[in-house]
Protein backbone atom coordinates (compact mmCIF):
# COMPACT_ATOMS: atom_id res chain seq x y z
CA UNK A 1 0.00 0.00 0.00
CA UNK A 2 1.38 3.38 -1.05
CA UNK A 3 1.42 6.13 1.63
CA UNK A 4 -0.66 9.15 0.75
CA UNK A 5 0.85 12.61 0.60
CA UNK A 6 -0.64 15.21 2.89
CA UNK A 7 -2.25 18.08 0.99
CA UNK A 8 -3.21 20.97 3.26
CA UNK A 9 -5.45 22.53 0.61
CA UNK A 10 -7.72 19.50 0.43
CA UNK A 11 -7.51 18.47 4.07
CA UNK A 12 -10.90 19.83 4.98
CA UNK A 13 -10.77 18.13 8.36
CA UNK A 14 -8.12 20.65 9.45
CA UNK A 15 -9.20 24.04 10.72
CA UNK A 16 -8.68 26.84 8.24
CA UNK A 17 -6.18 28.49 10.58
CA UNK A 18 -3.91 25.43 10.28
CA UNK A 19 -4.24 25.38 6.50
CA UNK A 20 -3.42 29.10 6.34
CA UNK A 21 -0.43 28.62 8.63
CA UNK A 22 0.81 25.82 6.36
CA UNK A 23 0.68 28.10 3.31
CA UNK A 24 2.30 30.97 5.19
CA UNK A 25 5.09 28.62 6.20
CA UNK A 26 5.64 27.88 2.51
CA UNK A 27 5.94 31.61 1.82
CA UNK A 28 8.31 32.05 4.75
CA UNK A 29 10.49 29.21 3.51
CA UNK A 30 10.54 30.59 -0.05
CA UNK A 31 11.44 34.11 1.06
CA UNK A 32 14.21 32.72 3.26
CA UNK A 33 15.59 30.85 0.25
CA UNK A 34 15.48 34.04 -1.86
CA UNK A 35 17.35 35.99 0.81
CA UNK A 36 19.93 33.21 0.99
CA UNK A 37 20.39 33.31 -2.79
CA UNK A 38 20.88 37.07 -2.71
CA UNK A 39 23.38 36.84 0.14
CA UNK A 40 25.39 34.13 -1.65
CA UNK A 41 25.50 36.12 -4.88
CA UNK A 42 29.12 36.76 -5.69
CA UNK A 43 28.64 39.89 -7.74
CA UNK A 44 28.61 43.30 -6.15
CA UNK A 45 25.04 44.15 -5.12
CA UNK A 46 23.43 46.69 -7.43
CA UNK A 47 20.35 48.83 -6.86
CA UNK A 48 18.03 46.14 -8.21
CA UNK A 49 19.49 43.48 -5.92
CA UNK A 50 19.19 45.77 -2.93
CA UNK A 51 15.57 46.63 -3.83
CA UNK A 52 14.67 42.96 -4.19
CA UNK A 53 16.37 42.08 -0.92
CA UNK A 54 14.57 44.86 0.93
CA UNK A 55 11.18 43.88 -0.51
CA UNK A 56 11.64 40.17 0.17
CA UNK A 57 12.85 40.87 3.70
CA UNK A 58 9.72 42.97 4.29
CA UNK A 59 7.50 40.09 3.07
CA UNK A 60 9.41 37.66 5.31
CA UNK A 61 8.95 39.89 8.36
CA UNK A 62 5.25 40.46 7.65
CA UNK A 63 4.53 36.76 7.14
CA UNK A 64 6.50 35.88 10.25
CA UNK A 65 4.49 38.34 12.35
CA UNK A 66 1.21 37.10 10.88
CA UNK A 67 2.14 33.51 11.68
CA UNK A 68 2.88 34.47 15.27
CA UNK A 69 -0.54 36.09 15.59
CA UNK A 70 -2.35 33.13 14.07
CA UNK A 71 -0.44 30.60 16.17
CA UNK A 72 -1.43 32.25 19.46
Amino acid sequence: MKPQEFDAMTAIQLPISERVLDRLADILFATDEILDMINRNERVPDDTTLDVEQSVRMVYDQVNELMKKLAD
